[in-house]
Parts: C-alpha cells; structure tokens; sequence
C-alpha cells in the first residue's frame, strides 16, 4: 500500500454465482509518501489548520474516484468544528462538483453553516450523482452518524486522523460488533473476510454464498471491512491501538472481541 494522506479506498468485488457484490472498502492508512498525504494522516499531531491551505486544490487536480472524497468530509468536518474562521480560508475559490458535495458534507456534519459567498460558489458547483447518493441522509453531527455503508466508515476515519479522537474508532468497533456478536460462526467468517482483504485476495470466499442469505452475507462484508481497518490502523496509530485495545479488555468473550484479537496479533 503506498499511500497514506487521503485514506485510499477499494472497490472489492466478491463474486457469487448470484452476481457480483461492489464494495467500497476504507483501507488503512500506509506510510506517507508526500507532504499533502503526511499532514492528512498525521494532522491530529500537529492540528494547526494553516497546514491545510491549499490542500484542497492539490487534492482537485489529482482528480481522484468518488471512494477517495468520503474520508475528506469527515477530515473537514472536525477541522470546520473547531476551526470555523478558517472555512473561507481552506476552500478554494473555484470547486468542481465532487469537491463541492465533499465541503457540503463536511459543513453538515460539523454543524456549520456556509456563508452566502460560499453557498453561491457551491451551488455553481454543481453536484456529482454518486456522491451525493452517498452523503444522502447524513446527521447534523458526527457522533450522530449511525454507520449504514463503507461510505460512512471512510468518513469516520477522516474525522479520525483530523482528531486523533479515539471515540470515531470506537463507534467503527461498535459496528463490527452488531455483525460479529450475532454468533461465534458469523465472527469466525468475517475475521476470513478481513484476512482475505488484508491480502487482496478473495478466491477463498466463494463458498461464503452457500452459507448465508446476500443481505447478511454484504453486512459480513462491511464489517470484516471494519475490523481490517481498524487491526491496521492500529498498528501506525497510538491513539486506534488504545481503542482497539480497550476493546477487546473491556469485552473479552465476545465474539467481535475475538474477531479483533484475532487480527491484531496476525
């Protein structure tokens, strides 16, 4: 994995004799490879919201998939939060439609309200169809997020290397949890589904199709998507590893507990 900055995403498809399920996975973060990508990973340590001029305008002209703007919106809502001078600042002047849906998002899910200058050049924007599918029915708070798709784990992860917050962590845990604890037999599959997306190959879950109905078998998905980024994002970040840990002490036994110990010594 050779990004770090933006949490780069997958689309993993895993294919049934029923057709063929796409996901969009929320990778954990890999080592910096550039500046832009160091402060995106690692701003908590240093959340200074200068650092973040201009960022956007990098980000623009990378001209990256929808996967890579959800973790952006959850960056930016913790940074517009507790940085609400510097939103003008921080948003460059000219947006195209995937940036805009990406600072509306931000902008609900912080609680603040864009300025008239601001609402006139979003709504030049223009809209992008999927991602505004995506950020469809979002809360007016981030804590008030009640993690429904990939898309909402991304966005958890942004606002968690914008924080270094651990309670963002914690609410993916507890996801894992809603799946996992259904039984040692669930748990025992989606640790499978986060080891086979760890190595990128999923030729060893065919049989999965056999075992469960789709709806179940796509919550496995996601929360095996879970559980891999949370092990990973443990190991290069103090404050996941804490969470993680903590975890699996305070809920020792269960199965999403085991399903994380499990991982986190592979």
């Amino acid at each position: 994995m050779k990004r770090a900055g933006i949490v780069r995403l997958l689309v993993l498809l895993v294919a049934f004799d029923l057709g063929t399920v796409a996901v969009a996975m929320a990778q954990p973060a890999s080592p910096p490879s550039s500046r832009a990508e160091d402060v995106f990973t690692y701003y908590y340590r240093d959340p200074r919201p200068e650092r973040l001029v201009g960022w956007f305008d990098g980000f623009g002209r990378k001209r990256p998939d929808w996967v890579a703007y959800p973790p952006v919106a959850g960056f930016f809502a913790i940074v517009f939060a507790t940085q609400p001078g510097w939103i003008e600042k921080l948003v460059p002047a000219q947006l195209n439609a995937r940036q805009a849906d990406t600072i509306s998002a931000a902008l609900r899910l912080s609680g603040q309200a864009a300025s008239r200058d601001l609402q006139a050049r979003l709504a030049q924007a223009g809209t992008d169809r999927t991602l505004t599918a995506q950020f469809s029915g979002l809360p007016d708070r981030l804590t008030n997020l009640r993690i429904a798709s990939p898309t909402h784990l991304d966005i958890l992860w942004g606002a968690s290397f914008a924080s270094g917050d651990g309670r963002y962590a914690r609410m993916i845990a507890d996801f894992l949890a809603r799946t996992a604890n259904r039984s040692e037999t669930i748990a025992l599959d989606v640790t499978r589904i986060a080891t086979a997306a760890s190595r990128g190959d999923f030729s060893s879950l065919a049989q999965l199709k056999e075992k469960y109905e789709p709806g179940l078998l796509l919550e496995m998905v996601y929360a095996g998507t879970a559980a891999w980024a949370l092990t990973s994002n443990a190991r290069q970040h103090a404050f996941v590893d804490g969470v993680v840990t903590r975890y699996i002490a305070d809920h020792s036994g269960t199965p999403a507990a085991k399903v994380l110990s499990t991982l986190k010594g592979a």
